[in-house]
């Protein structure tokens, strides 16, 4: 007759490894339908430019609320995890040109595209060709999708909070 062994607390590797991979899985499905592909594009795009998650947090508009945690998580998960940045590759794939170009607009400015706005003085009347010749003397700032005028509206909303070179 043999006796009983008692299950031991500590679970095998075997186990362990499939119970992290459902985790893994549950998380995938959670962020499958929050994360939108327009979403996804916003924030590669914004930390490209910004390389801050928390200016990303304050200043891009998802479709839906995210905290830091949540973007930093995103993030990482795009950058690390295969199935998840397999997944958001391929629907981001899918978005359409008009959709890809609205999302390209709502791309946060970087300091050196700030750095030059400033330079324009607040005291000059700067047409759209003034931000035409900024785009074209410095193609490496600036985002590839900026238009002159979307530099002119920057510019007029940093006038208005007084942060341009000749305003105190």
């Amino acid at each position: 007759v043999s006796t009983p062994i008692a299950p031991s607390p500590v679970p095998t590797p075997g186990l362990a490894k499939r119970m992290k991979k459902t985790k893994q899985s549950l998380q995938v499905t959670k962020d499958l339908g929050r994360w939108k592909p327009a979403d996804d594009l916003l924030l590669i795009n914004a930390v490209l430019q910004t390389n801050d998650l928390t200016s990303v947090h304050l200043g891009v508009k998802f479709s839906c609320r995210f905290n830091l945690r949540e973007i930093q998580e995103r993030w990482y998960a795009l950058l690390y995890d295969p199935i998840i940045s397999k997944l958001a590759c391929q629907a981001m794939r899918q978005l359409h040109p008009e959709a890809i170009a609205a999302i390209q607009s709502k791309v946060l400015f970087s300091k050196a595209e700030e750095q030059l706005l400033t330079k324009v003085g607040s005291t000059s009347q700067p047409t759209l060709d003034t931000f035409q010749e900024l785009l074209h003397k410095h193609p490496d700032v600036f985002y590839p999708s900026r238009t002159a005028k979307a530099l002119q509206l920057h510019w007029q909303l940093m006038k208005q909070y007084y942060l341009l070179d000749d305003q105190t």
